[in-house]
């Protein structure tokens, strides 16, 4: 495959009449004046960039899309979400994937991080769809069984050419010691990642620290539970012990910004963070809370977020947050993702030919602060997802997708 007259950003800058070429699932070369037998794709007035990373998700959550708005975290969970949840099957599992993965697709992102029930149809869904994952099954103490799904999971999919099995205790407050080190044990049996909720509203870390004279955080550490292995979403609450030890143990940081504001969860000390020099990565969330998968929207809303909360707009420039949304992602979910010779073939052609990029002054900027669509090409592993805003198969998700949230609220 060639992708012929396109441009890419380097260094921040935008760089015109680029060609970039795809052998397999690796890019092998990227100039101008590139040759190439294969498959065509015209891209003069379009841009060419890496996948975006989104690092915490529910992908199937998406089937519960406006349904419990406007409430707290522990009420929206023990009111709304478990009850739902419980009712849940495969089949619904299969289609709320099946419509994350077409909204990802759409929004530019090719790999993602989930933690959800129905692992094995997640992975086969996610598989169809073309997207690249990591997976894990959701672990609570209220639900044992889950815990021995974990290592057969496992071993069904390590290895995968898309899917990558990791393991997923939900948070400290629903996991006992003993379920948290036998995680971290399969974890570390499996040399797979660990992926957990982290202080996420304040409530919480105050209740747990009164219990048990520690914070999340330093509990976790305690344990021996935090390294590299582990990527910890939302971190909202947290104290500078806490953010010096996430940095330590080199946890990677999935910042959720729309979904902690909807749900008034707070907004993480991203400054104090980064000047620990924590690996920080963004994340939607569910759909159920944010109410999109749409990591552009996210980045925006995390700059903004930090620039307000701190009185300061020159903090998180548009390339910092371009970072979280990519290269910090790939290095939290372990993939070889970049527009550079060697790299996964994980990419995506923007159409710069609309209104919200004119003028092209700083392109960087506009993806940042104005992206309101135009994704026109998704390619994951060498292969085509969508080209000229077309998924093949869009219309049965859909139609799909909405009988199986009609039928789940219905029983």
């Amino acid at each position: 495959m060639l992708i012929r007259g396109t441009s890419l950003i380097e260094k921040g800058k935008q760089v015109q009449d680029q060609d970039i070429l795809i052998e397999e699932n690796r890019i092998v070369e990227i100039g101008p004046d590139l040759k190439g037998d294969d498959e065509i794709i015209d891209a003069r007035r379009m841009l060419a960039i890496p996948g975006l990373a989104n690092c915490h998700t529910h992908l199937a959550m998406t089937l519960f899309r406006g349904y419990a708005d406007d409430m707290e975290l522990m009420p929206w969970l023990e009111e709304k979400i478990w009850p739902l949840e419980a009712k849940l099957t495969a089949e619904d599992i299969h289609w709320g994937v099946k419509l994350g993965c077409l909204e990802q697709i759409r929004s530019g992102i090719t790999c993602y991080n989930d933690m959800y029930y129905f692992m094995d149809e997640t992975a086969k869904a996610t598989k169809e769809m073309g997207l690249r994952a990591v997976l894990s099954g959701v672990i609570f103490d209220m639900q044992p069984q889950l815990l021995d799904d974990v290592e057969p999971f496992i071993k069904r999919w390590k290895g995968d050419e898309l899917i990558t099995p990791a393991v997923g205790p939900h948070a400290v407050y629903t996991c006992s010691e003993e379920t948290l080190l036998k995680s971290l044990d399969i974890a570390e049996k499996y040399d797979v990642m660990l992926h957990i909720h982290l202080s996420e509203t304040k409530g919480e870390v105050e209740s747990f620290t009164k219990e048990h004279g520690k914070s999340p955080v330093e509990f976790l550490d305690s344990i021996g539970f935090l390294s590299e292995r582990v990527t910890a979403a939302h971190c909202v609450w947290l104290s500078s012990r806490d953010i010096k030890i996430l940095a330590e143990r080199k946890v990677n940081v999935a910042h959720c910004s729309i979904s902690n504001q909807k749900l008034a969860s707070g907004i993480a000390p991203l400054d104090q963070l980064q000047k620990a020099g924590a690996n920080i990565c963004l994340g939607t969330d569910g759909a159920s809370s944010n109410n999109s998968l749409n990591l552009f929207q996210e980045m925006k809303t995390a700059t903004i977020a930090q620039k307000c909360a701190h009185s300061r707009p020159n903090l998180f420039k548009a390339e910092e947050i371009w970072k979280m949304g990519t290269t910090n992602g790939y290095k939290a979910l372990g993939f070889d993702i970049g527009l550079r010779k060697g790299a996964l073939a994980d990419l995506v052609l923007i159409d710069l030919g609309k209104p919200w990029f004119c003028p092209i002054s700083n392109v960087l900027s506009h993806l940042i602060y104005s992206m309101s669509g135009g994704v026109d090409t998704t390619i994951v592993n060498g292969k085509i997802l969508m080209k000229g805003g077309v998924i093949p198969g869009e219309e049965e998700i859909l139609e799909n997708a909405q009988e199986r949230f009609l039928d789940l609220v219905s029983r």
